[in-house]
């Protein structure tokens, strides 16, 4: 079975077309040969040296991310960046690491994200235990529960994600039961917190969230939950080397997780 045979498998099951229409993207292989037999499956939120290494340990020669695999140029004012993106280091260490094991890289982002019930913004909201959807945007999706406090909620959610801290803006003691989720990254768009309220959520469950973001919510009287980056999108990452063991049950596939960043401290 070669590379490219597996990635058309997952463009059938999460097209970049949906009923929004066409999504623009930079998917596809990031590095590496399509053509190459593939041996075993790593499936990851983010190609991190630690991750390859593991893929390097389980003898997998062909990794299918979420996330970027090399750190790019930024041009900005605030700070110099080094034009030739393989001088950086990390990217510099990764690319070794692939080279001296001829690893090829897939990236599925966007369509990953938006893939119906699979993908990262259904299987963020399944997992919390939100079953009642009443209405979605393309990435967004609100959720009718029964009414509980937002600390309650809150509580819930730092419990259910296993997360050592969980960050809250809003009225602790107010009632919600509409609940907007914004997986992953979308927090990081300061503007996000329009759509939600015209989708009529009074609390928005982020991934990752800016500031402005969390101000937007409360302007538009939401309330705002961020949970993580990484383990917001997890459960979609998981679904998808879950499809792959499923059509490919003779190939090695596992979930190579990235990994929570943070520690907390009292």
């Amino acid at each position: 079975m070669k590379a490219k045979e597996i990635v058309e498998y997952i463009l059938e099951i999460a097209p970049f077309k949906d009923s929004f229409g066409e999504m623009p993207h930079d998917d596809g292989f990031v590095f590496g040969n399509p053509d190459m037999e593939v041996k075993g499956i790593g499936v990851t939120w983010s190609p991190t040296i630690s991750v390859l290494q593991k893929a390097v340990d389980e003898r997998i020669n062909f990794v299918i991310t979420h996330e970027f695999l090399f750190w790019p140029h930024q041009e900005t004012v605030w700070f110099k960046s080094e034009k030739d993106i393989m001088k950086k280091l990390p990217n510099y260490l990764r690319k070794k690491i692939l080279e001296e094991n001829q690893i090829t890289v897939y990236m599925t982002h966007k369509n990953w994200d938006a893939a119906p019930e699979w993908g990262m913004c259904d299987s963020f909201p399944k997992f919390l235990g939100f079953e009642k959807e009443i209405t979605r945007g393309r990435f967004t999706r609100v959720h009718q529960i029964h009414p509980v406090k937002l600390k309650e909620l809150a509580e819930i959610i730092k419990e259910k994600m296993n997360l050592p801290v969980i960050r809250v803006a809003g009225n602790m003691e107010r009632k919600v039961f509409r609940i907007g989720t914004a997986v992953g990254g979308l927090g990081q768009i300061f503007g996000i917190p329009e759509e939600l309220h015209r989708l009529g959520a009074e609390v928005v469950v982020f991934g990752e969230v800016l500031d402005y973001t969390v101000r937007c919510c409360l302007e538009h009287n939401m309330a705002a939950i961020e949970t993580s980056h990484i383990l917001s999108e997890n459960p979609g990452v998981e679904n998808l080397s879950i499809k792959l063991k499923e059509k490919y049950p003779e190939i090695k596939i596992l979930f190579l997780d990235a990994g929570y960043p943070f520690q907390s401290f009292p």
